[in-house]
């Protein structure tokens, strides 16, 4: 019979922690548990999914597990199924580089998503304006377009159950908000008419 100790700790201690702790300490025992060893020990490969013309860089599941969506080098933004395992969308971002992050937005009906790319704009798409064309046919104008970031987008963030803010991290050292309730674009970050007062946090350092 396989052990139950691990070198992450016994399994059955964790579960029996999760009745005798209040709700902020039960987020961190739950992360444990979905990273102990003797789950991962059990992951196998089921199906590697094909659509991208690139490396993929995201992966992000909707809140229900039912659907994936996949952010890659050749600027496309895929929709998949996980119960078919197939590609139900494939679309053209109009991103002008890599693109390093994506989300479903919640709340949405999984109907927007947002992506964040190397050439530094978070763009928001509405899922259902692909209606039910073919999965090539892939032009979707983006619903939001925030170009105030200097640098590459390397993490995007959303909040469970509030459907009106994104926050962006990039390599320009800022982390930025973007509520889609005050607005929809951000103009350049070398625009002479820039009004951009989204920055949460700067880690640039003035002299």
């Amino acid at each position: 019979m396989e052990s139950l100790c691990f070198h992450d700790g016994n399994i059955t201690d964790f579960i029996d922690a999760r009745t005798l702790h209040v709700r902020t300490v039960l987020l961190d025992i739950n992360r444990s548990l979905q990273l102990h060893s003797s789950f991962l020990r059990r992951l196998s490969l089921e199906r590697e999914l094909e659509g991208h013309r690139g490396c993929v860089n995201t992966i992000a599941w909707n809140s229900s597990g039912s659907l994936l969506i996949s952010g890659s080098d050749d600027t496309c933004i895929n929709l998949w199924s996980y119960q078919s395992r197939k590609l139900l969308h494939s679309i053209d971002s109009g991103h002008t580089a890599n693109i390093f992050c994506t989300k479903f937005v919640p709340e949405t009906s999984d109907e927007l998503v947002v992506s964040g790319a190397a050439d530094a704009e978070v763009r928001l798409f509405n899922l259902s304006r692909s209606g039910r064309r073919r999965v090539e046919d892939s032009t979707i104008n983006p619903s939001a377009l925030f170009q105030c970031h200097t640098r590459r987008i390397k993490k995007l963030a959303v909040e469970p159950g509030n459907p009106n803010l994104v926050w962006s991290a990039s390599e320009d050292g800022t982390l930025r908000q973007h509520d889609f309730r005050e607005c929809t674009s951000c103009p350049p970050s070398e625009s002479s008419h820039r009004e951009c007062h989204n920055v949460l946090i700067t880690c640039i350092r003035h002299d």
